[in-house]
């Protein structure tokens, strides 16, 4: 009984779902055909196909319809007439106005297809925009003419106002009558241009003749006006930029250039408190009065540095300028300790010179407190000079030696014959004299009695100009003239006891002082190494000279006294050097 009654009622519950299914299938269907007869409707009501074969274009027009097209042509034919005469006048132009009027009439009137008529009423067209036209050309370029005149004689309100007819006569052409040959929008333009050049050039000039008066106050001092006029420049260029701009009076590069120079203005009474300040401080430094010129030089700096913050953008804002007066605010304080720098140095000069080093290096150990004091405490000002602080840092390093190197030195020159006042050394420079006055030996061929090699000639004048610090006497290198000088004439001379070529020095230079002297004294003149030469006679650009040839020439070769060239800069193991000194 219970299975019975499951089993019923899902039959019932699928008759159901049957039923439902066929509902929507039908409603579906109905949807479908309403919407396609809709489409067949909307397609009925639409635009039907034309069949062009079955117009008619040659339809007649009527006799009224026709009486208005032979009206329009008999009053182009009165004009004709007129034409013929004489030039036509403006009711003689309304003949043709009437005529193209009534051609346009008829063609609104006939049903037709006239295509002669569309082209006769194109011609009417032309033709009276032409003559119609005409006259207003005339007046604008006559208006045109008179106001280029008036602009050449500086009448610029009156230009303007005749430019302004021109342009709005012409702007009328271009409106009114658009087919006709008078039509141009470019001459337009142009006028319109004009138009607004010569109301902006009289803004211009004003502006120019207040930038001018302005200039004059300033030169007479008298900011207060001065700032007047420039103000009234700036606001005339403003509103050039502002109303008239794409003129060549409107310039923002001049408005800026013009706002600089107000602040220039603004700014001008501060500097004119700073030159006269800075005018007393050189009076009195003139005088001497060295530590009143310290104090106002550092207060036209003070001056200037707040005028500077003030008007950054001013023309006499200027940080070299605080710069200057700073140092020479610290060179007047200093100038009383830069007097004695001078005396305590030409002092160990002469003591150096008499070869009295002991009481030259107190002097030196005094001036190297003085020059530090005057770096360290005046680091701004005029009277430190770096070359002269190098040359008391050195000898400070050397002072112990002084004694040792000037007896070494002396003891080994020699008079240069026909040359006086000059002495030369007796041997090329050996590596252990380099080290001991340079503190390096750039040598190849290492040995403390062989001649320094590697040695450019910058790198000996160098130790030209150190020597001559130790020695308190002017020290170089020798003139090609003293070094020939000093060799002497070689007719007699037997090359290979004096000199190490190519057949005994086995290609490097051998020790100083090994071979016999020449005549005069001297060692090792030639062969050996090539010595560097003084070049008073050749501008630093071009090379050295050095003579004398070196362990790899031959004797036939040293015999003719070999004279190269090279840069000034090259360092070569077979290239060394001796000096002069000046007694």
């Amino acid at each position: 009984m219970a299975i019975f009654k499951k089993s019923s009622r899902k039959l019932l519950f699928r008759e159901k779902s049957g039923v439902k299914k066929f509902f929507k299938g039908l409603l579906l269907l109905v949807i479908a055909l309403c919407v396609l007869g809709g489409f067949w409707v909307l397609s009925q009501l639409g635009p039907k196909d034309v069949d062009f074969r079955n117009l008619d274009f040659n339809v007649e027009p009527s006799d009224s319809i026709k009486a208005i097209q032979q009206e329009s042509i008999e009053l182009e034919a009165q004009f004709e007439e007129v034409l013929v005469l004489r030039e036509p006048l403006l009711e003689d132009i309304n003949l043709l106005k009437k005529a193209l009027d009534k051609q346009e009439e008829y063609l609104a009137a006939t049903t037709a297809v006239d295509s002669e008529g569309y082209n006769r009423q194109m011609n009417l067209e032309e033709r009276y925009q032409n003559l119609a036209a005409a006259s207003l050309r005339a007046a604008s370029l006559d208006l045109e003419s008179k106001a280029e005149a008036l602009a050449s004689s500086r009448d610029y309100e009156n230009a303007t106002a005749k430019y302004r007819e021109a342009y709005e006569q012409q702007k009328q052409i271009n409106e009114t009558f658009p087919l006709s040959l008078s039509y141009n929008v470019g001459r337009a333009t142009r006028l319109q241009r004009q138009v607004l050049y010569f109301t902006a050039e009289p803004l211009l000039q004003r502006s120019l003749a207040f930038e001018n008066e302005a200039s004059l106050l300033i030169e007479a001092k008298e900011w207060g006006q001065a700032e007047e006029s420039l103000q009234m420049a700036i606001d005339l260029q403003d509103k050039l930029n502002r109303e008239y701009r794409g003129t060549n009076q409107a310039s923002v590069s001049r408005l800026e250039g013009l706002r600089v120079k107000l602040v220039g203005i603004r700014s001008g009474q501060s500097y004119v408190e700073v030159q006269r300040v800075a005018e007393l401080a050189d009076e009195r430094f003139a005088l001497s009065e060295n530590l009143e010129a310290a104090a106002l030089y550092q207060e036209a700096a003070r001056l200037q540095l707040q005028l500077n913050e003030a008007y950054r953008d001013s023309p006499y804002a200027s940080s070299q300028r605080v710069a200057e007066y700073q140092r020479k605010s610290q060179t007047s304080e200093s100038f009383e300790l830069g007097l004695e720098i001078e005396r305590k140095h030409d002092f160990m000069q002469e003591l150096l010179s008499e070869r009295r080093t002991f009481e030259a290096a107190e002097v030196i150990a005094s001036l190297r407190r003085d020059v530090r004091q005057m770096q360290e405490a005046f680091p701004r000002s005029s009277l430190n000079d770096d070359d002269l602080q190098l040359k008391i840092r050195y000898l400070n390093l050397v002072q112990s030696d002084l004694g040792f190197i000037q007896d070494r030195i002396y003891g080994a020159l020699l008079p240069i014959p026909e040359i006086e006042g000059w002495r030369m050394l007796r041997t090329e420079v050996p590596q252990v004299l380099y080290t001991l006055i340079m503190g390096t030996n750039p040598s190849r061929n290492k040995g403390d009695v062989c001649p320094v090699d590697s040695i450019s000639w910058t790198d000996a004048k160098d130790f030209c100009e150190r020597l001559s610090w130790i020695l308190g006497q002017p020290v170089r290198l020798p003139t090609e003239n003293e070094f020939r000088e000093a060799l002497g004439r070689l007719r007699y001379v037997v090359l290979e006891d004096h000199v190490w070529s190519v057949a005994d020095a086995d290609g490097v230079p051998q020790a100083v002082g090994t071979k016999e002297p020449f005549a005069s004294g001297f060692y090792d003149l030639l062969g050996n190494t090539s010595e560097w030469l003084e070049s008073i006679d050749r501008f630093e650009a071009e090379g050295a000279r050095h003579i004398g040839g070196h362990a790899l020439d031959s004797r036939n070769s040293l015999f003719t006294v070999p004279l190269r060239e090279a840069p000034r800069g090259e360092r070569n193991r077979l290239t060394g050097f001796r000096i002069v000194v000046k007694i």
